[in-house]
């Protein structure tokens, strides 16, 4: 059995050269060598390679659930969308049933997520139907929360999406818009619940909040007054209209949000019964979510139960494996690369190093990557684990600060990083690939060469593969996407590929 390391570095695609490449800008000296000397392969990472409408950027929690799966599976982005065009959405029997609880009580049924057709986390078609099952159900108070986005769309686009919502409000003359945050206070998953998520809290909960009567000019407005780096729909105060109502206790939340990674915190400051990071007045008992938030919260649309991962495979070998990345991609390298369950398999040690404390990363593009790299330079002496998956953040977090130079650096530090880890892999006897999970970093800037552009891609990713399993790239000439690198790690470490991943 050979030891193998696998390296993702979070959002490291591969596009022309341009003013906004920041991976091609960087001087990345090792990435150079590995490309001239290392065998590789571009790999599809978006779109239907990861389980998403075709043409949709790729992300985190699809590419790396893709890839430890070992095969194509469908995301909710899709399902979810299908369910829409089908009419099965309005048959949703946890969605039909909150709408149901919200009449018989006679409370509102409050709408709460991410405001963006980006498709990442969420998405605004969903909200646009759940208005259209609230009114077909007969609810007759229906408050919306939004999430500014900033990231995964453009950094000022909020007032586009907002006219399809008000359209859409119109249409089906039910709904009122209540209430707008930045997520980066309603979508903070670096465990900063007293700046951040208390924030979006007390909005949700009691009102705090600056008054507006027209959501579209407070947030031109927040673009004019806010502190230079803040200038976007992401960091967005709290705000609402005079017509605004609380989240009560008996009043029914749907988290319209379908994946969880980034709204697990504010929904436990809402619901959780035990919640203790902060004094909480108000606690919501009747919520339910899009996806799988939590072990006991209803779920409309449940993960499918996906077998045979490369985590259970490697486990049920017997071989020890470790899981390392920072604070903000813990849950990549875990959750979602072991197809969204929760616990450990028999033999996985987790190891989180903690993400620096700033407001924008592109304020430390280094961010803790020389912690990534220690934590696991003192894991291989003894070669206990077989099988290490580690996550370098740094193209992605910070390329979604949307600074151009901060984003060359995350590079650079990563290049350096991996100047020292690969080296020692291979005197430690592991085998290595180095890979990505979608594209950010390599495109900052949209067409026009001036405006940012802080989200994912639809680029390509490159795969560098050091084993003495594959000689040269023809060996990976089959490897045409993310879901290649299953099979690919079982077949370097000399285990059988499951019929799962054929």
């Amino acid at each position: 059995m050979r030891r193998l390391c696998l390296v993702i570095i979070d959002g490291f695609g591969v596009a022309p050269a341009g003013p906004g490449n920041a991976r091609l800008l960087a001087k990345m000296p090792t990435v150079a060598r590995m490309e001239r000397e290392v065998p590789n392969v571009l790999m599809q990472a978006s779109g239907n390679a990861v389980g998403l409408p075709e043409g949709q950027q790729g992300a985190s929690e699809p590419g790396h659930l893709t890839m430890g799966a070992g095969r194509v599976v469908w995301q909710p982005l899709e399902n979810i969308n299908r369910a829409i065009r089908e009419g099965d959405f309005f048959k949703n029997p946890v969605l039909v049933e909150a709408c149901k609880r919200a009449k018989a009580k006679n409370v509102p049924l409050h709408l709460l997520g991410l405001f963006s057709s980006g498709g990442v986390h969420s998405h605004l078609d969903h909200m646009h139907a759940m208005l259209k099952l609230a009114k077909q159900k007969g609810v007759a108070k229906v408050f919306l929360h939004l999430v500014g986005d900033g990231r995964d769309m453009p950094e000022q686009y909020f007032c586009t999406d907002f006219d399809l919502l008000k359209q859409e409000i119109s249409k089906e003359q039910l709904g009122t818009i209540a209430s707008l945050v930045g997520r980066y206070y309603a979508m903070d998953r670096d465990r900063q619940y007293q700046d951040r998520t208390k924030v979006a809290y007390d909005l949700l909960a009691e009102g705090v909040a600056e008054d507006t009567q027209d959501f579209c000019a407070a947030a031109k407005q927040w673009y004019i007054a806010a502190p230079d780096k803040q200038k976007t729909d992401y960091y967005i105060r709290p705000i609402k209209m005079k017509e605004f109502q609380p989240i009560k206790g008996k009043d029914v939340l749907v988290c319209v949000n379908f994946r969880s990674d980034r709204m697990i915190q504010i929904v436990r400051a809402l619901e959780e019964e035990n919640f203790a990071e902060f004094p909480r007045p108000v606690r919501v008992t009747d919520v339910v979510c899009m996806g799988p938030y939590s072990d006991h919260l209803p779920v409309a649309f449940p993960a499918p139960e996906i077998s045979n991962t490369l985590g259970s495979v490697v486990s049920k070998a017997g071989i020890k494996q470790l899981r390392v990345a920072e604070t903000d991609k813990f849950a990549h390298v875990t959750f979602f690369f072991n197809a969204q369950e929760h616990e450990p398999y028999k033999g996985e040690d987790r190891l989180m190093v903690e993400s620096p404390k700033v407001a924008n990363f592109a304020d430390a593009p280094e961010m803790s990557a020389d912690k990534i790299t220690e934590t696991v330079l003192k894991n291989i002496s003894d070669g206990k684990y077989g099988l290490i998956v580690m996550n370098y953040a740094n193209p992605d977090l910070v390329g979604h600060g949307g600074k151009l130079d901060a984003a060359v650096k995350a590079c650079e530090t990563v290049d350096r990083n991996l100047s020292i880890l690969l080296p020692a892999l291979e005197a430690a006897g592991y085998d290595w690939i180095v890979t990505a999970d979608h594209g950010n970093a390599e495109c900052m800037l949209l067409e026009d060469g001036v405006t940012i552009n802080p989200s994912h891609t639809t680029s390509p990713i490159q795969t560098f593969v050091h084993s003495s399993a594959i000689k040269s790239a023809k060996d990976l000439k089959g490897c045409t996407g993310l879901k290649d690198i299953a099979p690919l790690c079982l077949k370097i470490m000399g285990i059988a590929v499951p019929k799962e991943m054929e």
